[in-house]
């Protein structure tokens, strides 16, 4: 698919949409757009409807705030308050890596995938491909120069949390220094403290966002995977099922992705998921490695294949500090899995994300990686 084409997309998905937000209707005609330009090149295209929560920015403040009451409870019944604090505890930790705990009882809403499948006669492998083509909010938390602190702040929450049930074990078992001193009742108001506080700032962050247009991210992942879509149709791959799924509400904590997974239910040992996030501006990497909280190690078959074929195409292996890839829940989940990226040191590019910003070279690029590393995953004729 030609450069042209590529800038045609990118003009309709962060142009004539203004925004694509989870579970919203500008949303659902993103993906009604691109499931008509997948069904171009590949005739079985659908979208997959689903639900998702609305925001993990409302979810995650209530896990932090809960901690106050934990830290009530342990006044009078430390052992009670340790055993709760330790089931949420637990059960956030769950959360942030993609599994649905307290979040299947929040409020959902419609939200889809769209899916082109290219079916070989004989397939012994499955190839996804994924790019997410929702758009989030931004707040004044989620300014550029405070992305580098993200993961050190994200510890200290884990850090207070720790201290809760820290000071409510130290009350349940009875240490005379600790009972002396009250440290163990400091520690805890300390710690819960700056979690209510962290709630508070998340909520009203929350209030305060407002949607951005998301050219780089992620409509150019989304011309990435249309371009692939038709480099295919051109030269399909054999012996491999190849499927190109645009997922919605990766902003809700990743949902399009876990759906996929959900209900698909792909063998962890045959499936290969490649996804393709951010390739509009800056210098084009493959990820060894992903995550915020916990880095976890991508694909060893996968990063082999891609060293081969990331010299003809200018990618470099990175370490992606993030928390809401789409390869992370097939990571979590055991499977085979990768992203493409493209890092940027440039602190102003996400205030010029628009169409016109981005580099539709660089999607081409990004699209002509993706299909030699597919061709390298396929097993041999």
């Amino acid at each position: 698919m030609s450069e042209s084409e590529i800038r045609a997309d990118m003009q309709v998905l962060a142009g004539r949409f203004v925004h694509r937000g989870s579970n919203t209707d500008t949303e659902r005609s993103a993906a009604e757009y691109i499931r008509d330009r997948l069904a171009q090149h590949c005739p079985d295209t659908e979208i997959d409807d689903f639900y998702s929560i609305d925001t993990p920015w409302l979810l995650f403040p209530a896990y932090y705030a809960e901690f106050t009451i934990v830290a009530l409870v342990a006044t009078w019944w430390p052992r009670v308050a340790l055993c709760y604090g330790g089931a949420v505890f637990l059960a956030y930790l769950a959360e942030f890596l993609g599994y649905e705990v307290i979040g299947r009882f929040a409020p959902q809403y419609e939200t889809q995938n769209v899916m082109a499948k290219f079916m070989a006669q004989k397939p012994s492998r499955l190839l996804v491909v994924m790019a997410h083509y929702d758009t989030g909010k931004k707040g004044p938390l989620e300014v550029p120069r405070m992305m580098p602190w993200l993961r050190a702040l994200h510890f200290l929450l884990i850090l207070c949390m720790a201290g809760v049930l820290f000071s409510c074990a130290v009350q349940a078992v009875g240490i005379p220094a600790f009972d002396a001193a009250r440290y163990d009742v400091i520690i805890r108001w300390v710690a819960a403290g700056i979690l209510l506080v962290a709630a508070c700032a998340l909520f009203l962050n929350v209030l305060m966002a407002e949607y951005e247009r998301g050219a780089n991210d992620n409509a150019s992942g989304v011309a990435a995977l249309i371009s692939l879509a038709g480099r295919l149709a051109q030269n399909p791959i054999e012996h491999a099922d190849v499927a190109l799924v645009a997922t919605g509400s990766n902003r809700t904590w990743m949902s399009g992705a876990r759906h996929f997974l959900v209900t698909h239910k792909p063998d962890r040992e045959t499936t290969y998921v490649v996804n393709i996030d951010s390739v509009g501006d800056g210098a084009l990497h493959y990820t060894t490695a992903e995550g915020m909280l916990q880095l976890l190690q991508c694909s060893e078959t996968i990063r082999k294949e891609a060293e081969t074929v990331a010299p003809a195409y200018n990618l470099k292996p990175c370490v992606w500090r993030t928390a809401c890839s789409d390869a992370l829940i097939p990571l979590v989940r055991g499977y085979h899995a990768i992203s493409v990226t493209a890092l940027s040191k440039d602190a102003a590019a996400e205030r010029r994300d628009t169409a016109a910003g981005v580099d539709v070279a660089l999607i081409a690029r990004a699209a002509g990686f993706a299909e030699a590393l597919l061709r390298r995953l396929a097993p041999p004729c």
